[in-house]
């Protein structure tokens, strides 16, 4: 019997920490909490929801990051639905638009103010993460070229491509179609089989981490060339724009992150048996991430003041 079994059978919370796969860093004894000490004198307007849900954020550290990055989500989510709430120009609350709404807020004030403080926890995104998307980002093109139906792609591949156009020409012209070359994907049952010989392993990995990296360069906001998989081996230059940057942290890595794992289309990513230490320190970057976001949106919106931003800034030095 494995281990996932076992546990199944006798439940016990210290063996189930004991599967996990996290090491001794706990974050919460140096984390520089959302907290604005002016809340103390506005008793009755101070951000209640939000602060809830960051308790469960807290409750789950440090074993759970990947859980403790959907409860500080659901903060984001609750300070974009109030934003939509408050504009009369919205006739229903979505989280695309919403998402929106926290991007260009950040936009506005982005060279005078937010972008030293944002730059920095997008530098410490780990590789991890970029081989995440690029792997998504893959097995979506080829699921639409093969005709899989489009429920089975993430939805973060759809709205990424949508977001950010030059990924749609990288896809077909380059990486995406590298990829395709060695799957044929179909549907066995409800699963798709992404077909990949045992030989075309190491090159299918190889790719994926390839157009990670060149996704890494281009969030950090620099240039990078791409040689295209054709005869001529045509080499075309790319750079993301501001707003494609912040779509791309957004929508790419923290909304995905946590569609992928609230529909319960995947294991649970830390119980996973593909789980290792780089999840974990992955998932405590993602929640690091998330948290300076909420602290960010609070902050143009006036819920959060600049004295107090400026600790919450502080835990770059945390992330792994």
């Amino acid at each position: 019997m494995d281990s996932i079994l076992r546990l199944a059978k006798e439940y016990s919370k210290d063996d189930h920490i004991y599967l996990l796969p996290c090491d001794d860093n706990n974050i919460l004894e140096n984390l520089n909490f959302l907290y604005d000490e002016n809340w103390e004198t506005q008793r009755t307007s101070y951000p209640y929801e939000i602060l809830t849900y960051l308790f469960d954020s807290y409750y789950v550290l440090p074993q759970r990051p990947d859980l403790a990055a959907l409860f500080c989500w659901q903060a984001i989510n609750h300070s974009y639905y109030v934003q939509e709430l408050s504009d009369s120009n919205i006739k229903f609350c979505q989280d695309t638009k919403g998402i929106e709404i926290v991007r260009d807020a950040i936009l506005e004030n982005w060279n005078n103010k937010y972008k030293t403080i944002l730059e920095p926890f997008f530098k410490k995104l780990p590789n991890k993460t970029f081989h995440y998307v690029a792997s998504y980002m893959l097995k979506g093109y080829a699921m639409e070229k093969n005709g899989i139906a489009e429920k089975y792609r993430a939805s973060s591949y759809k709205s990424l491509k949508r977001k950010i156009s030059a990924l749609l020409e990288i896809l077909d012209n380059a990486y995406g179609k590298a990829y395709c070359q060695i799957c044929n994907p179909i549907l066995d049952g409800n699963v798709v089989n992404f077909g990949i010989n045992e030989a075309d392993k190491e090159k299918s990995r190889r790719i994926i981490h390839s157009f990670g990296t060149k996704l890494k360069i281009l969030m950090l906001g620099e240039e990078t060339e791409i040689t295209f998989h054709d005869e001529e081996k045509t080499k075309q230059k790319y750079r993301f724009t501001d707003e494609e940057r912040l779509s791309f942290v957004l929508f790419g890595i923290l909304y995905a992150s946590r569609c992928n794992n609230f529909h319960g289309n995947v294991a649970a990513r830390m119980n996973s048996i593909n789980a290792n230490i780089d999840t974990f320190k992955m998932y405590t970057d993602i929640f690091l991430m998330e948290y300076i976001i909420l602290a960010t949106h609070m902050n143009s919106q006036n819920v959060f003041s600049d004295s107090a931003l400026d600790k919450v800034k502080k835990n770059v030095n945390l992330m792994i």
